[in-house]
């Protein structure tokens, strides 16, 4: 996952250089073939995206690039989805407003309710149409809320 990590890393840094995106979003996965499905789903729709292939990479780069939004999922090593946004809210310098989709092969209804209170939970897989009808949703409650 070698190319996710410096992938991950160049578009952090760069981020700021796409005012035409309709938004920075940040993927955080384990599966390197779910990082790269999301991402053309979501660039080919206009979204700037920075991947990480893990929960810790995930707090260090939501901490530096601020994303919009975050598609997490919630099965990953290091840290796991709810460990990074344990870390991301208790974090001084995290902005608390960005919206996090969690993504699971798990079902339960735990999940359901935790995902509306920080934006949405998803099934895996999910179709892309349903993927980019919950991020542009959350996106558009985000911006009108600013």
């Amino acid at each position: 996952m070698t190319a996710t990590k410096s992938r991950a890393s160049r578009t952090a840094k760069n981020a700021d250089h796409f005012p035409d995106s309709r938004g920075t979003i940040l993927v955080a996965d384990d599966s390197l073939t779910v990082l790269r499905l999301i991402d053309r789903t979501l660039r080919d729709s206009g979204y700037q995206v920075i991947l990480a292939d893990d929960g810790r990479k995930a707090v260090d780069i939501a901490i530096e690039s601020q994303p919009d939004m975050i598609v997490l999922d919630i099965n990953m090593p290091e840290l796991d989805g709810y460990g990074v946004c344990h870390e991301l809210l208790a974090h001084q310098r995290w902005d608390r407003s960005p919206p996090v989709v969690f993504l699971t092969r798990d079902d339960a209804p735990h999940l359901t309710t935790r995902g509306n209170q920080l934006g949405a939970f998803l099934s895996k897989p999910t179709e892309p149409d349903r993927l980019l009808a919950t991020v542009g949703r959350l996106i558009r409650r985000k911006q009108s809320a600013l």
